[in-house]
């Protein structure tokens, strides 16, 4: 009986080692993952920034270029 017990044990002793390492990259891969697509966000916010800019700078040159 004490043999199925010690079993159990070096199981545990391997098992959740690689369980624990296994979360810990799923949880590096997301977090990577996340700051990749709020670093596209932010640079698509820009972007839009810049072209609502460009259109507000032709609708003045067409006013200017309309009187």
């Amino acid at each position: 009986m004490k043999k199925w017990k010690a079993s159990y044990t070096v199981e545990a002793a391997v098992i959740v080692p690689l369980f624990l390492a296994a979360m810990a990259l799923a949880m590096r891969i997301s977090i990577a993952l996340y700051i990749e697509v709020r670093d596209q966000k932010e640079q698509e916010e820009i972007a839009d920034m810049w072209e609502v800019e460009n259109f507000y700078k032709f609708q003045i040159v067409d006013e200017v270029k309309n009187d």
